[in-house]
């Protein structure tokens, strides 16, 4: 695993962490994937994350997505894990989202920073 791409992943995973949507959005897992669904038939048919997702589903989503890969061996968000498609496409949706303020912006790799 490269050095960035570990480091960019740890920042965002800590970032999915600081939104619980447990709290925000569904009580448990279940609650929380029953409300993703919709989000979700859409992105397995189109490849797309759907534009009609506010910013509290995206993070939502986010959340999502690291707790099942911590609970499932931790696997799905390494280099060519499962979710890592799914992962980028949600954080790059939540980046452009013109409801999303500073603190909702998840970390994202824009390459070499000019000096």
């Amino acid at each position: 695993m490269s050095k960035n791409f570990e480091r960019l992943m740890t920042e965002q995973i800590e970032w999915a962490h600081e939104y619980d949507g447990y709290a925000r959005l569904a009580r448990t897992p279940e609650a929380l994937g029953r409300l993703l669904e919709p989000a979700w038939e859409e992105y397995r048919s189109t490849g797309r994350i759907p534009e009609w997702c506010g910013v509290d589903l995206l993070r939502g989503w986010a959340f999502y997505i690291t707790r099942a890969d911590r609970h499932g061996g931790g696997y799905d968000l390494s280099e060519g894990g499962a979710t890592l498609g799914e992962w980028h496409a949600v954080l790059e949706r939540i980046s452009v989202h013109d409801g999303a303020r500073a603190g909702d912006l998840p970390p994202m790799d824009r390459g070499p920073r000019p000096r």
